[in-house]
């Protein structure tokens, strides 16, 4: 059978599209430790079950083309599933493959392929409804992509005047997209670049803007794709009353007022992303919508309804864990989610870690509540305070510390985020070789009492917050502190920034690299907490040495070395992401850093690398990280191979 496009209007291209998109997947099943994930739950075939089988052929020496039109094949697709429950039911689903290859074919810009079907060595079309069939029922489909075809002529009619957010590499606009004298002329193409004029008009004020009828024609003589599209505007439009509906406890007026979106405020369909990112934000919804009115009004007001569904208010959890590092520990917490009827969030948090040890020195534990009020000031404001007691156990210090913190973090846009506080505690610290050996003291034990503005600005402008293929990411922090017992005033700092490259159109092979400078000036070592030291080593750090193991180190008077916290650190990363399939990836890195007893970073000394390998599992909430790393310039002591699992990348 000969499927040939000549005239190819609006209903037929995105007919064809939506066949091929709406295509099943196979799933992944596989069993760990005698269970079973993922296995698919379909019934046993029925007694008039269609069993077949199938052969896709493609007269193509384009490999790839050939797998993406076999994969269009339900039949093809599906052949190792549960048989069509009967032969009617195979019947249809064969003359259904037509359509759906015939999208592929679009899709991959073939617009004068044949495609043949036969059943038992006839046509399809030949076979009746209530034909008897062979069990299994041989199959042969037969491709025939014909001549790769570009776009010829290209006409866009009622574009949107030219704007700043052309330039933007992550904004589609049709040349962007493909849509060009040339070009592989791709059915999606010609889709994508109709909602990208639309989206064009919409970033301008227009909301109601949409596609006008196409005008796509194929010519067979000259292998070219003739394209005229174009978008009707509509009216400009600016922000009319802003309703809520589904609220219990939620005060409908704050839901509104979080938003951010202002009546009489130009639209942009960028304040309705930032508005669905507020509510979220509050966590107190289930599900929040957005939806706008199906017209404007005769004043150009645009009305906005926003519709949620409150979550339960009081939740609690409790949990377990055992790491190699921290021991057996348990954690528990309760929070109310919405104390006074705008998303107040009151949360107290218990968890302890080392509790399989039979020395209680060792345990590490916390206990803390926290009090957040979102939209002080303004819909982009929240105010958090907390007051935590807590016992650190590392091997290079233990610390106890009671403290508070009341501040403000405020959203300046989608990318740039600050955060400013004020903060008080007391601690009482003593260093590693002081707990083992009381009667020799390197730092010895040191009771502080310490008051800071910490303050933090944040820019993150890649593409993606979990998983980055392009863009960078950089943190500004400085914490200016006096220290009560020793006198002491200064400033701790530190910047960190990472970058990403993605190497393919596709994003699948990414270059990563992050950097890490801290300094502290104002107070010696030894009159500071140690928590506010600068260590290195560790799965955020310099891979393949222990976790806080990297420092400057004191020679006590038994000749051992003990690592005690610096007053300066320089870290850096370098990883080549690489997608091997849609769910598996391998990532080589290196890593190297240090942290020093000065205040700024001192060079002369060793600097430490780690290599390894990882591996990633990607799944919708992030990668499941595995990565394995070796010290390159390994000292006695250290371990010959270190693993770290985590959730999410490294950096």
């Amino acid at each position: 059978m000969v499927r040939r496009l000549g005239a190819l209007g609006g209903t037929a291209l995105a007919g064809a599209m939506a066949a091929m998109l709406a295509a099943p997947q196979p799933a992944l099943a596989f069993k760990l430790f005698g269970y079973s994930f993922f296995e698919s739950d379909e019934k046993p075939a029925s007694p008039d079950a269609q069993p077949y089988t199938v052969d896709v052929k493609v007269t193509t020496q384009d490999d790839d083309l050939a797998d993406r039109l076999r994969a269009a094949s339900l039949l093809y697709a599906n052949k190792d599933d549960t048989p069509p429950p009967s032969t009617p039911a195979f019947l249809s689903r064969a003359r259904a493959e037509y359509e759906r290859i015939l999208a592929a074919l679009y899709a991959n810009g073939r617009y004068g392929g044949t495609i043949g079907i036969s059943v038992a060595g006839r046509p399809l079309e030949q076979v009746a409804a209530d034909a008897t069939l062979p069990h299994p029922v041989p199959v042969t489909i037969s491709i025939d992509p014909g001549p790769a075809f570009t776009f010829g002529s290209v006409v866009i009619k009622g574009r949107a005047p030219a704007s700043d957010a052309d330039d933007n590499p992550k904004i589609m606009t049709p040349e962007k997209l493909g849509l060009a004298p040339g070009k592989p002329a791709r059915s999606e193409t010609v889709l994508q670049s109709e909602q990208a004029l639309v989206d064009e008009w919409r970033r301008l004020g227009y909301p109601k803007a949409q596609p006008l009828p196409r005008n796509v024609d194929a010519d067979h003589k000259t292998d070219r794709l003739n394209v005229a599209i174009g978008v009707d505007s509509g009216r400009a439009a600016v922000y009319g009353p802003i309703a809520v509906t589904g609220t219990t406890d939620m005060d409908p007026d704050f839901v509104a007022r979080q938003t951010g979106l202002v009546p009489g405020q130009r639209y942009d369909p960028a304040d309705i992303d930032r508005a669905m990112r507020r509510l979220r934000h509050l966590q107190v919804f289930s599900s929040t919508r957005i939806v706008e009115d199906g017209a404007i009004a005769p004043n150009g007001a645009l009305g906005m309804t926003v519709n949620v569904a409150e979550r339960p208010q009081h939740v609690f959890g409790v949990g377990a864990s055992y790491s190699s590092l921290d021991g057996a520990g348990a954690q528990a917490y309760w929070e109310h989610r919405n104390l006074f009827g705008e998303a107040e969030r009151l949360r107290f948090d218990a968890q302890v870690s080392g509790i399989d040890n039979a020395d209680p020195r060792k345990f590490t534990y916390l206990g803390g509540v926290t009090f957040i009020k979102p939209g002080v000031f303004t819909p982009f404001t929240d105010l958090t305070a907390n007051l935590t007691a807590s016992r650190e156990v590392y091997d290079p210090y233990a610390q106890n510390t009671f403290g508070g913190r009341i501040g403000l973090s405020h959203e300046f846009s989608d990318q740039l985020t600050g955060k400013i506080a004020i903060s008080g505690e007391y601690d009482r610290v003593e260093d590693a070789y002081n707990r083992y050996n009381p009667a020799t003291q390197s730092f010895g034990t040191r009771d502080l009492t310490f008051i800071s503005l910490p303050g933090e600005l944040s820019y993150d402008g890649t593409d993606d917050k979990l998983e980055p293929t392009r863009g960078f990411r950089a943190k500004l922090s400085l914490e200016p502190f006096y220290e009560a017992s020793y006198g002491n005033g200064g400033l701790i700092s530190r910047i960190d920034a990472s970058t990403y490259y993605a190497v393919d159109h596709d994003g699948r092979f990414v270059i990563a690299a992050r950097a890490a400078v801290g300094s502290i000036v104002g107070a010696p070592a030894d009159e500071l907490p140690a928590n506010r030291l600068f260590f290195a080593g560790g799965g955020g750090s310099v891979r393949g040495y222990a976790y806080r193991s990297l420092g400057p180190t004191i020679t006590t008077v038994d000749g051992k070395d003990w690592v005690v916290g610096g007053r300066s650190l320089v870290e850096g990363s370098l990883e080549f992401r690489a997608r091997i399939t849609d769910s598996i990836g391998i990532v080589p890195f290196i890593d190297a850093g240090g942290a020093f007893a000065s205040s700024y970073p001192d060079f002369s000394q060793d600097i430490k690398i780690g290599a390894g390998l990882g591996l990633r599992y990607y799944t919708g909430l992030g990668a499941i990280r595995v990565d394995v790393a070796t010290p390159v310039n390994r000292d006695k002591g250290d371990s010959l191979v270190a693993l770290y699992i985590g959730l999410g990348e490294a950096f």
